[in-house]
């Protein structure tokens, strides 16, 4: 189980935190996130492995996701 932050620039003003929780070593970032009409300069602060409890795997499993 992984967690990934992401910074997020949008439109080259606003910057936002994106902290995403999952099972894959090699993160993707979520399509869905993004709109149309707008551009976002996407940069990968980190990416490790977590240690295994219940909480972290409820995280996983649903995929959740903090946006800051």
């Amino acid at each position: 189980m992984y967690k990934t932050i992401w910074a997020i620039k949008i439109d080259g003003t606003e910057t936002v935190e994106f902290t995403y929780y999952h099972f894959g070593k090699t993160p993707k970032f979520p399509s869905w996130y993004m709109e149309e009409g707008y551009w976002y300069e996407i940069e990968m602060l980190w990416n490790f492995k977590l240690n295994i409890s219940i909480k972290t795997f409820c995280k996983c499993l649903f995929h959740n996701y903090i946006i800051k």
